[in-house]
């Protein structure tokens, strides 16, 4: 059976799907996948709004007869190809008597530990009304996903006390092992020809079976092929999990968590109370002694490149002063200590688990102080340790250390500064065929669209296939987009106040229905400040609360405004009249004095090369084109995007960034906003009509 049997005129889908429209786009698309499966080779795809990238991969994927992981960007999106895409794949392909299994894998932080849950409960703390409400879930739940408890706050410290996790779980020598959520899911896997996972889960696996814990604890069978889909986000993802981070609440749960697991074990003699304790006393003394090096009050501002704000400051010679020296030493201690400590009592699961959580932390810290630039070395790592942090760090090329210190919590941590060899050598050269897809992967360069930028972000060979499948919508006709040239420049006075009144300008004309998208959470403060009472319908601001109802309410009014940050910038959803505005306030450059940016910009410099035009611009025309992304979501959607930094029209690189957008119609005025929207009149009602899309 080919994938022409199934996405053409003719097929079983067209039956199916109510207005269906043959895409010659998605036919591509799937075409290209169907080879690079077949032929074990990789693709990147850049597939417009409204391609029907879903079923262009997952049809190819299933027809393939090949074990497949799907890996995309969000929980909601993996939740809407298993519940909504693959019932539809499998209705289709029944009619041809093709069977397949299809299963969905979360974090291992999405599931209840039934080890820990019991430690919980025997610890002799208190019962929360929480905790309570968990406990009863607990005895009828069939999966063990925390999906089920929609009562429970989301960062509920009764879940926290008793979800699965990497650093907790032990394994087949659990006594719980075989009743548990997460074997059961693994074993799900095992049986499925498709698996579905995110971004975080999937690099998450990834690392523990390439790093220090090499061959334990994988979550994902083996495969044959991967797809990501929202592939633009697998650098900032992979980053996190081919780095390591020692934080106060890793800390914090790792002494909570011993002084529950003596207590279960009975193990209450004075030498096991007195090691939690000096535990306890080290973390916190070593975290005092760091919270000073944390970004000074001047340096938490606004980035005058149109950036976001920061916390996170480079850790250089002068930050290891004697008395952080002597804590890092004293925290290394006691950590060995606990590990023999918690090796002695290895029958008991709930102590021998320690031991390995303590080693992981004195690898993490010894690699933080390695890889950091102080050239006279005060503290080293015992012969175990040294030998441990040396299969840690295989394969990296070099890293950063940065501090996080913030009123209430401190992080150190240490970034790859380049993945691309990374991820070469234990992803692109590993695995069979590698398939890449997003709305927004490729960048515009003189000779036409280009995946050069992601291509050598991601380490991929040079040979991928590559494939641009534009968007089916009539941008031209139903977006215009405006840049704001009369607006002073991001780095000037008054620069919130302005964007304030354009945007009630602007929403006045629209009457609502707007998305204003900040690259900053102190220009969101202010711009929402400022559109009090001055916009029609009423006025949302992220934060109030949680992100979906957020969205409920604004769909439902049909005539909100809603003031965000970056997680609305992506992977949100709003078809139809209620969203007809999108407002960008500034270019969405990276913070270019954050740790990772700013190491990569210098080792870019330090090869010959300009780290603006070719890590910066690359990097802001795709969240750019992301968050135009959200306007246009099916064939009837209208409306405009305005961007309100001049600088997008006056400076040469704004060629790049406004030839990746869609090709909207052009306006340079409000006058012409308020004309194209008047023309929209009369049309409106067709426009924005809902009509099924299908998949």
């Amino acid at each position: 059976m080919s994938i022409d049997d199934v996405l053409g005129p003719s097929s079983p889908l067209a039956r199916r799907l109510e207005g269906y429209e043959l895409r010659e786009g998605q036919l591509a698309m799937a075409r290209a996948v169907e080879r690079a499966l077949g032929n074990d080779s990789h693709l990147f795809v850049e597939a417009g709004t409204g391609t029907g990238k879903t079923l262009a991969y997952l049809l190819p994927a299933v027809l393939s007869q090949r074990k497949v992981v799907i890996s995309t960007a969000t929980h909601a999106l993996q939740e809407q190809i298993f519940e909504k895409d693959l019932p539809l794949v499998r209705e289709v392909l029944a009619e041809h008597g093709i069977e397949f299994r299809a299963t969905l894998m979360k974090g291992l932080s999405n599931y209840l530990c039934k080890r820990r849950f019991d430690e919980r409960l025997r610890s002799g703390e208190p019962v929360s009304a929480q905790l309570a409400q968990v406990e009863r879930w607990a005895l009828e739940t069939r999966s063990g996903d925390r999906a089920e408890l929609t009562m429970l706050e989301e960062n509920s410290p009764a879940w926290r006390d008793v979800a699965s996790s990497t650093e907790t779980r032990v394994g087949a020598g659990c006594k719980y092992y075989d009743e548990c959520f997460v074997t059961r899911m693994r074993r799900e896997a095992d049986e499925a020809n498709i698996v579905v996972v995110n971004h975080h889960l999937f690099f998450a696996d990834l690392a523990l079976r390439t790093g220090k814990n090499a061959g334990y604890g994988g979550a994902i069978p083996a495969y044959d092929a991967v797809i990501f889909d929202e592939a633009h986000q697998i650098e900032s993802v992979a980053t996190d999990f081919f780095g390591v981070r020692i934080s106060t609440s890793r800390l914090d749960a790792l002494v909570r968590d011993a002084r529950r697991a003596v207590m279960a074990a009975k193990l209450l003699d004075s030498r096991s109370m007195a090691l939690v304790d000096d535990l306890e006393f080290a973390g916190r003394v070593f975290f005092q002694a760091w919270q000073k090096a944390g970004a000074p009050a001047a340096v938490r501002r606004r980035n005058g490149s149109g950036g976001g704000e920061e916390s996170k400051r480079l850790l250089n010679a002068t930050d290891w002063t004697s008395e952080r020296r002597d804590a890092v030493g004293r925290l290394d201690t006691v950590l060995s200590a606990v590990a023999a400590f918690a090796e002695a009592h290895e029958r008991d699961d709930a102590v021998s688990v320690l031991a390995r959580r303590a080693g992981d932390l004195r690898v993490d810290l010894a690699r933080i102080h390695a890889t950091s630039r102080e050239e006279e070395r005060h503290w080293e790592p015992d012969e175990p340790l040294a030998g441990a942090l040396q299969k840690a760090t295989e394969g990296f090329s070099g890293g950063v250390v940065w501090i996080d210190a913030r009123e209430r919590s401190v992080s150190l941590g240490a970034s790859p500064v380049d993945l691309g060899p990374t991820l070469r050598e234990r992803l692109f050269e590993r695995v069979p065929s590698v398939v890449c897809t997003s709305a927004t992967l490729a960048t515009s360069t003189h000779a036409g669209p280009s995946f050069h930028f992601a291509k050598s972000r991601l380490g991929a060979l040079p040979e991928s296939e590559e494939l641009v499948v534009p968007s089916p919508f009539d941008f031209e006709k139903r977006a215009a987009f405006y840049v704001a040239e009369d607006l002073p420049e991001p780095t000037e006075a008054g620069f919130e106040e302005a964007c304030a009144n354009r945007v009630a300008e602007l929403a006045a004309i629209t009457g609502g229905g707007a998305f204003v998208l900040c690259t900053s959470n102190r220009a969101m403060r202010r711009i929402h400040e400022e559109l009090h009472g001055r916009v029609p319908g009423p006025l949302y601001v992220q934060g109030d609360a949680p992100k979906h109802v957020l969205l409920e309410r604004f769909r439902a009014s049909g005539s909100a405004t809603l003031v965000a940050t970056m997680s609305f910038w992506e992977g949100v959803d709003v078809p139809g009249r209620a969203l007809r505005l999108v407002v960008i306030d500034k270019i969405p450059f990276a913070v270019p004095s954050d740790p990772v940016v700013a190491a990569r910009s210098a080792r870019i410099e330090a090869e010959g090369g300009n780290p603006f035009t070719q890590y910066s611009v690359p990097s802001a025309a795709i969240t750019l084109k992301q968050g135009f992304g959200r306007l246009i979501r099916t064939k009837r959607d209208s409306g405009v995007v305005a961007l309100l930094d001049r600088r997008a029209a006056r400076r040469g690189y704004g060629r790049v960034l406004l030839g990746s957008l869609p090709t909207a119609r052009r306006v340079r005025t409000v006058e012409q906003v308020r004309s194209f929207w008047q023309d929209l009149d009369g049309e409106e009602d067709e426009l924005f009509e809902p009509v099924p899309e299908g998949v």
